[in-house]
């Protein structure tokens, strides 16, 4: 199965929580267009999604540039069709979806995370499985690769989102040139060197991990690689609601949570800490400098090693690589492959039809545009080859974490399915780090919090 890694490019990158509209179930594909002009005008479209979704397109970064440059390759292939693209800041996408959905006028198309956001807006979505089963027949799923509908079937038997895009998560970048200054030979591969290798890298007045404590998902991307690296199976069963979180493999997973606070294993104030651009910025700054000698991130940090980057020369220098997080009790850790990019169609729409085409050429016609960029991965099983000239460094970190997706050693999720456990979660993370929970309290807490799930 080729799996490419890709740049935010071509409507590619992390798209966030959206909502759907009112209810609209359809019995079969090409539902009749009820807004759809007759007499030869466009059919109009909006799509809307926050600011980072549609990534650096073709070069741009200002959402007016994105935005036009979208609606013209879309509009040149779609004639008939008029494409309104609306990016905005992730809080005003989010408030400005909520407000639209109960009035019934959300856009036709809207950037939306498999998860709990599509768990909670299912109802209000459009189901998409009929429109792909006209597109490409009944084994359309096949298309595909296999993590690509991990997250979006756990939300049931319907399909109510389709991924554009894939990442890797739950990886630790390191920096060789960091690592040395601060007293260690090289990236620790088991918990207690990280844990030795923290230590020293302090002692000598070195960061060790930057880590965005005050993010979710961040939070849960560091949780569900702990836990998948204890205990994968039981990792599946506790977010699917198939076994108790009240358990030692559970309560374990919480404790090497909290050594990374208790252990100093991430930097001071990281409970309070976005890791974007507060964090980051320590990692590395405009220029490519940067104090601390490891970050917990993901593939989509990829672009950072593309030689047209002005702080190229300077970052790539400091020997950056990418591990797995390091063996907790002899076990190879593992890593998350999932959706991080994925689209549907409002219940309310009109032009549903329209619509679906979108995100048709979003999962189809635009993979060669996901392989060509650098940081996401396409959705595709036959996936296009990519064209695009890369750099030494950034094929040695590229080929890592191809042998990470390579492995299998994966979970293909990156947060609750449910609201309420979601929600949990992260207050408990927050706890644990701050030292207002123990892990046994903490198992307890989710163990209560999921049973009143079961009991809806």
């Amino acid at each position: 199965m080729k799996k490419q890694i890709a740049l935010a490019t071509a409507l590619c990158l992390t798209i966030g929580l959206a909502a759907g509209c009112s209810s609209g179930n359809t019995d079969t594909a090409g539902a009749e267009e009820t807004n759809t002009e007759s007499n030869g005008e466009k059919t109009k479209l909006t799509v809307q999604s926050w600011q980072y979704a549609l990534g650096n397109y073709k070069g741009f970064t200002e959402d007016d540039d994105i935005e036009a440059a979208i609606e013209e390759e879309f509009e040149a292939s779609h004639p008939d069709i008029d494409l309104e693209v609306i990016l905005t800041r992730q809080e005003d996408h989010y408030n400005q979806l909520r407000v639209d959905l109960s009035a019934g006028t959300a856009p036709d198309v809207i950037g939306i995370a498999a998860g709990s956001t599509l768990e909670q807006f299912k109802t209000q979505l459009e189901p998409l499985a009929p429109y792909a089963e006209e597109e490409w027949g009944e084994n359309w799923k096949e298309k595909f690769v296999a993590d690509a509908f991990t997250n979006v079937e756990m939300s049931g038997e319907e399909i109510y989102a389709f991924p554009s895009a894939m990442s890797v998560a739950g990886t630790v970048w390191y920096a060789d040139e960091q690592l040395t200054a601060g007293g260690v030979d090289a990236m620790p591969a088991t918990w207690e060197e990280l844990i030795e290798a923290s230590s020293t890298l302090r002692e000598n007045g070195s960061i060790p991990m930057v880590f965005g404590g005050q993010d979710a998902w961040e939070n849960y991307d560091m949780f569900i690689t702990i836990m998948g690296s204890i205990n994968k199976d039981l990792c599946n069963q506790i977010f699917n609601l198939e076994a108790d979180w009240n358990q030692e493999d559970v309560v374990k997973a919480f404790e090497y949570f909290q050594q990374l606070y208790t252990e100093g294993i991430v930097q001071d104030g990281a409970a309070t800490t976005t890791i974007y651009n507060e964090g980051y910025s320590v990692w590395r700054d405009d220029d490519g400098y940067g104090d601390a000698s490891m970050i917990f991130n993901g593939s989509w940090d990829l672009g950072s090693l593309n030689s047209s980057n002005p702080y190229y020369d300077v970052f790539s220098k400091r020997g950056i690589g990418v591990s797995t997080l390091p063996s907790i009790e002899g076990k190879d850790s593992i890593a998350i492959v999932a959706p991080d990019v994925s689209w549907a169609i409002t219940g309310s729409s009109e032009v549903k039809d329209a619509a679906w085409e979108f995100i048709r050429w979003m999962v189809d016609d635009m993979q060669q545009a996901v392989v060509d960029g650098l940081g996401f991965f396409s959705v595709l099983q036959d996936a296009p080859e990519m064209t695009t000239e890369t750099t030494e460094e950034y094929q040695n970190v590229y080929d890592t974490v191809a042998d990470i997706i390579a492995s299998g050693n994966t979970v293909g999720f990156r947060e609750a399915l449910y609201t309420e456990m979601s929600d949990a979660l992260f207050d408990n993370l927050q706890l644990l780090a701050t030292g207002g929970t123990t892990p046994a309290e903490a198992a307890q807490a989710m163990s209560d919090a999921c049973s009143s799930i079961s009991a809806q």
